[in-house]
C-alpha cells in the first residue's frame, strides 16, 4: 500500500475535467453509457471517449475500478 502511494505521489495523474467528473458521478449512480449520454445530452460515443480518458487518468480498466478509485481519492460527493 505504501509503495502505491509513493508511486502516485512521484508521478501524479492528470486531473479530471469537469465533464469527466460529471460522467464519473453518473457512473457511480450505476447508469449505463446510454443513460449517461441522455442525462448529459451527449452521444454514447462521446461517453465512451470520456470513459477511456477517465480510466487512463485513474489507472483502471473497468467501470467498477473507476468508481472505487474515485471514492478512494474522494473525487465523488
Amino acid at each position: 500500500m505504501a509503495d502505491r502511494l509513493l508511486t502516485r505521489l512521484r508521478s501524479p495523474r492528470p486531473a479530471l475535467s469537469a465533464r469527466e467528473h460529471e460522467i464519473l458521478a453518473q457512473l457511480a449512480r450505476g447508469l449505463g453509457n446510454r443513460e449517461i449520454a441522455r442525462a448529459l445530452f451527449i452521444s454514447e460515443a462521446t461517453v465512451k471517449t470520456h470513459l477511456g480518458r477517465i480510466y487512463g487518468k485513474l489507472g483502471v480498466e473497468t467501470r467498477a475500478g473507476a468508481v472505487a478509485v474515485a471514492k478512494e481519492r474522494r473525487l465523488l460527493p
